[in-house]
């Protein structure tokens, strides 16, 4: 209640005509500020939040961690696989990496959908601003490419939960959720990239300034997918080649590396945007915009 009551009390000192009220409303705090007016006179309370660009290098840190944890516990400590290149997968099979990858990876694809939610949102007010339809001829709706990566995490955590020892490892299952999770992250990242780049391309042409776009996350972005048609195309190319070696998990490790970077680069433009993610709750007793706006 507390954070929505003084902006309302500004609002009614500046209609006085009452000097107080401009300098308790730049004394708020910043959570306050950042959260539309609107929010408030609508009867909506903040109960709590954070800066939006810290959840993508969260969740990539501890995907990241999560992957060496296994790594370091299963080749280097207990012998479980070999020190070189072994198979992400063939990492988290033993006993106990595999409850570590478990746990570190469901947190971090839970995180993984909210990057995407948020990122569903930035995109489209990024396409919408400068006067794009929000995607290009050969990418998806920035709706679509959230949805997307969303449902490739939740599959990734199906084949993560899975993994087990041995024979009772259903292959199936965890093929489908770790080939589901790149092809839908692939497909994602790409169409976002396209998009913002058409939007950012079509305000420079205009001469406009691009807004929440960061020109570093930008490039980030684009390299990434260069990357991801580069690691796809020796995925099909090595085999025919009839190359051999433990190129699989090479390109396994790439991939998951290039992902991760791709989420991380988020984080500049949701700074650059000044994107806040709050939980907000709705508050009787507060006055509403009609009847804080209507003529007494």
């Amino acid at each position: 209640t507390r954070a929505g009551a003084p902006w309302n009390e500004c609002e009614e000192r500046e209609r006085e005509g009452e000097g107080e009220g401009v300098q308790e409303r730049e004394s708020m705090a910043p959570a306050s500020r950042s959260t539309s007016a609107s929010a408030f006179a609508d009867g909506l309370v903040v109960l709590g939040g954070l800066k939006a660009e810290t959840v993508p290098i969260k969740a990539a840190i501890l995907a990241l961690g999560t992957i060496f944890t296994c790594y370091l516990t299963s080749s280097v400590l207990l012998g479980h696989t070999p020190l070189w290149l072994p198979d992400i997968t063939h990492c988290a099979r033993g006993s106990p990496e595999r409850y570590f990858f478990r746990i570190g990876m469901c947190t971090s694809c839970c995180m993984l959908v909210l990057v995407w939610v948020t990122t569903g949102v930035w995109a489209d007010r990024v396409c919408k601003e400068h006067g794009t339809r929000g995607s290009c001829c050969k990418a998806l709706p920035n709706d679509k490419s959230a949805l997307t990566g969303a449902v490739g995490c939740l599959l990734l955590i199906m084949g993560s939960c899975c993994i087990e020892p041995g024979d009772m490892m259903p292959w199936t299952f965890h093929t489908i959720g770790a080939t589901g999770f790149f092809l839908c992250q692939v497909f994602a990242m790409c169409s976002v990239t396209s998009n913002v780049s058409s939007a950012a391309r079509a305000a420079e042409e205009s001469g406009l300034v691009v807004h929440g776009v960061s020109p570093m996350g930008l490039v980030i972005k684009k390299w990434c997918v260069k990357a991801f048609y580069a690691l796809l195309a020796l995925e099909a190319i090595l085999p025919i080649c009839g190359v051999k070696g433990p190129t699989g998990a090479v390109l396994e490790w790439l991939l998951t590396a290039n992902v991760m970077v791709w989420v991380v680069s988020l984080s500049y433009d949701f700074s650059a945007a000044q994107l806040y993610a709050a939980y907000v709750e709705p508050q009787q007793g507060l006055p509403s915009t009609k009847t804080s706006n209507s003529p007494k």
